[in-house]
C-alpha cells in the first residue's frame, strides 16, 4: 500500500467550546472538500497511469492494425488485379468477373487479420479495471463520510 495518500480523519485539536461551535462546520466542510479534491487528483493520475499503460499493452495491437491497413490498399491492389487477370487467362473469364471473385478473397484475407488484430486490442484495456475499482472505493468512502458526518 506504498503511495497511498493519507486524508483527513476528523481528529484535531481540542478548541474551546465558542471557536468550535463558531468554525466547527465550516472546517468539517473545507476539510471533506479539500478531501474530494485529493480524492479527485489521485484518481485521474491513477487514470492516467492507466491510460499509459494500457497504450503500452496495445501498441502491438495497432501496430497490427496499421500494418493490416496498408496493405490492405497497397499490395492488395497489385496482387488482386494481376490474380484477376491470370484468372480471367486461366479460365477464359471475363476480366471484370475475375476481378470482383479476387476482390472478395482480398476482403476475407482483410477481415481475418482485423478480427484478430481487434481481439488483441481488446484484451489490452484490463488495466482500466485498477481505477475502476479504486474509484468505486473512493465513492463508498465519500457516501460513508457523507452519511455518518452528522453522527
Amino acid at each position: 500500500m506504498a503511495h497511498q495518500a493519507f486524508l483527513n480523519d476528523g481528529t484535531r485539536a481540542p478548541t474551546n467550546g465558542a471557536s468550535r461551535a463558531s468554525g466547527g462546520l465550516m472546517e468539517d466542510v473545507s476539510s471533506f472538500g479539500n478531501d474530494v479534491a485529493t480524492l479527485a487528483s489521485l484518481q485521474s493520475k491513477l487514470a492516467a497511469a492507466d491510460a499509459k499503460a494500457s497504450l503500452a499493452r496495445a501498441a502491438p495491437a495497432l501496430g497490427g492494425l496499421a500494418l493490416a491497413i496498408l496493405l490492405a490498399f497497397s499490395g492488395a491492389i497489385a496482387i488482386v488485379w494481376g490474380l484477376a487477370l491470370w484468372i480471367a487467362e486461366r479460365f477464359e473469364m471475363k476480366t471484370s468477373a475475375a476481378l470482383m471473385l479476387t476482390g472478395l478473397g482480398a476482403l476475407v484475407l482483410v477481415a481475418l487479420i482485423g478480427v484478430v488484430c481487434v481481439r488483441l486490442l481488446g484484451s489490452s484495456f484490463t488495466t482500466f479495471r485498477r481505477s475502476a475499482e479504486e474509484l468505486e472505493r473512493n465513492i463508498a468512502w465519500i457516501k460513508t463520510t457523507l452519511t455518518h458526518s452528522g453522527r
